[in-house]
């Protein structure tokens, strides 16, 4: 294998780990404020698993986030392999090419942090921080402002790794997984393994976010297509046609009616544009009762955007 075969795998590599990783965090992620809360009233709940059944038989998530397991110990592998990899490149694996566990990974981090000829990689308070190779200007932060309520260490400072939490977290998370019972993934390990985001091999969690927040919009636009077709068929075509004789423009807000992309009438009416990029309006049409979002907008926006740029 060439020299630049070699750097092209290791490139496709980096990034699979990275996606890997990022899809798992965020599928966690994205389960935290609610189960959060849905614990706030059990006993002792920082020990308890976010992502067992709530407590409360009435609680939307009451089934569990099934799978967390394996999520957490692919997300933390995945993401330790990608760091080791990016800062000390062939250290992640065996000589026999086998990539080591989390648990090994997250020792050799720790042995590397305790090496005083290890640059960029030291101690900080029971955790190893890995400095940022170019630390960005000091910004003023809230105590939680990131899209997942979890707070995050300063831009200019760099990657806090838990290490004793994270290798706790391996351990309940690898009960489950081994046949040894069932393990408790606590906030604190699920914070922890969130941290690892800012690691300049990874920065992920905020593309699948995005992915998870369009593919849910994109869904529920088809079920309310699908709705509002399966209303037109019930009402026909004779109340249709009164309806849309009857349409006026919504309030005040100085927006025309256009034309309903399911029903085709001129009657849709518009509460607002597009919070991106403009171009398109989300509202409800008067005669079949499609609603369409914000998010749909945005995304149908983006899509003129990109016919005008090509115009």
């Amino acid at each position: 294998m060439t020299d630049q075969e070699t750097t092209e795998k290791a490139r496709r590599l980096a990034m699979e780990r990275a996606a890997r990783f990022g899809r798992c965090a965020a599928e966690l992620a994205a389960y935290l404020p609610t189960q959060r809360a849905a614990h706030d009233h059990a006993p002792d709940p920082a020990a308890r698993n976010p992502f067992d059944p709530a407590p409360d038989p009435g609680d939307l998530f009451g089934g569990g986030l099934v799978g967390s397991d394996g999520l957490y110990a692919e997300g933390l592998n995945s993401a330790l392999a990608a760091i080791v990899a990016h800062e000390w490149p062939g250290e992640e694996a065996k000589h026999n090419g086998h990539v080591l566990g989390p648990s090994a990974l997250l020792a050799l981090i720790e042995t590397k942090a305790q090496d005083p000829a290890v640059e960029r990689v030291v101690m900080d308070n029971g955790a190893v921080l890995i400095l940022d190779q170019h630390p960005a200007a000091e910004l003023p932060r809230g105590p939680a402002n990131t899209i997942f309520d979890v707070e995050r260490p300063s831009a200019s400072r760099g990657t806090r790794i838990d290490i004793g939490t994270l290798q706790e977290g391996n351990r309940q998370a690898a009960k489950s997984r081994h046949g040894r019972g069932t393990g408790i993934l606590t906030l604190a390990h699920v914070t922890a393994l969130l941290a690892l985001d800012g690691h300049d091999s990874l920065h992920t969690i905020g593309e699948q976010q995005a992915d998870r927040v369009r593919d849910g919009a994109l869904r529920a636009d088809a079920a309310a297509r699908d709705t509002a077709a399966a209303f037109l068929d019930r009402i026909g075509e004779e109340e249709a046609e009164r309806r849309a004789e009857a349409a006026q423009p919504h309030g005040d807000l100085g927006y025309s009616l256009e034309e309903c992309p399911v029903c085709f009438h001129e009657a849709f009416q518009i509460d607002g544009l597009a919070p991106i990029w403009g171009r398109v309006g989300y509202g409800q049409c008067v005669v079949c009762s499609y609603i369409r979002s914000p998010d749909i907008a945005d995304e149908e926006g983006f899509a003129a955007h990109l016919a005008w740029l090509a115009s």
